[in-house]
């Protein structure tokens, strides 16, 4: 049997022989390891993960999948596109912006070997502050001291362009702290930061844990703000937290909106792409023990990815046959 390992096909005989990925063929049985981006497990998109590995290995005989704990979003793509990792999870700011050479990676060559693979779910990020802050509008903060997700993260550099879209910066505030999500909430219960900028796919344990030992509210953006946030970013959109999400939440605060996905790049055989994305399909109800967001996996979000980024050619077969997507 043929072992392929990462970018190079090795046949195991007195020498090796190496080839690029991109000249593999891809035949069901054959033994292949794939690295996966996978973010940090206090994502939602983490434990998403770990079921999409484990419905593949078993319905693709042959197919392993190793998921390495990275800072998310833009480290994700960037491990993507220069073949440190065969698959990735992260938004799509992250993977819109490398794709193109735009936004978070303006300047940078755009990389067109990086294609969506597969959906999972959207996200709000948005602002939370102790139950009995007196913040009670977002612009209420300037001045004043935030801690947002990591450098690196998704749900930093969602809050960062968030805050660049509202003509906002670093200097408008009296502290901005960047840091790991345990951080970031230890300095708003502490005192040490007056509001926190984060999130993911709702409701999350960290964001629940805080609400129900130390109290939270959450702040929404003014309609007009949202309204430059979307027009300046085209993979951003007007999100509101769903009823009943948190303890003492009240109402359904306006976010920032985008969605987190997988990815992956045009170097994965197609075959084996199609095999991977019908077996994950065909069995997603799985994925909700993983992460309630799955509940809403269904043909809109695909639709929704398709917009912003081409589908791997596998992963465009298959959503093709099944009538989501219209051929190309």
């Amino acid at each position: 049997m043929i072992l392929k390992h990462l970018k190079f096909l090795s046949v195991i005989a007195l020498t090796t022989v190496a080839l690029p990925l991109s000249a593999q063929d891809w035949t069901p049985g054959d033994n292949v390891s794939l690295r996966m981006a996978a973010s940090q497990p206090v994502h939602a998109i983490y434990p998403i993960s770990v079921g999409f590995k484990e419905i593949i290995e078993r319905e693709v005989p042959g197919i392993s999948i190793a998921l390495t704990a990275t800072q998310g979003g833009l480290e994700n793509a960037r491990l993507l596109s220069v073949g440190e990792v065969e698959l990735a999870n992260g938004n799509s700011l992250a993977a819109y912006s490398l794709r193109y050479g735009k936004f978070a990676a303006d300047g940078e060559d755009p990389q067109e070997q990086l294609v969506a693979l597969f959906p999972s779910y959207t996200w709000e990020i948005g602002t939370m502050v102790p139950a009995d802050s007196d913040i009670q509008t977002f612009r209420d903060l300037v001045g004043k001291r935030i801690a947002m997700g990591p450098i690196g993260s998704g749900a930093e550099a969602t809050a960062s362009q968030t805050l660049t879209a509202m003509g906002l910066a670093d200097d408008d505030f009296e502290n901005v702290q960047r840091s790991a999500v345990d951080q970031m909430f230890g300095a708003l219960s502490s005192g040490m930061a007056d509001a926190v900028i984060w999130g993911t796919a709702h409701p999350t344990g960290r964001i629940s844990e805080q609400a129900a030992t130390r109290g939270l509210r959450f702040v929404p953006f003014a309609e007009a703000d949202m309204e430059m946030v979307t027009q300046a970013y085209p993979y951003f959109h007007a999100g509101f937290l769903r009823d009943d999400l948190y303890e003492g939440q009240e109402g359904n605060a306006l976010w920032t909106g985008g969605a987190t996905h997988f990815w992956a790049t045009t170097s994965l055989p197609d075959d084996l792409a199609y095999a991977m994305v019908k077996a994950v399909w065909e069995n997603k109800e799985e994925l909700v023990i993983r992460h309630v967001s799955q509940e809403f996996l269904n043909e809109e979000l695909v639709r929704m990815q398709a917009v912003l980024m081409d589908f791997h050619p596998g992963a465009q077969r298959y959503f093709v046959e099944i009538g989501i997507l219209e051929a190309l």
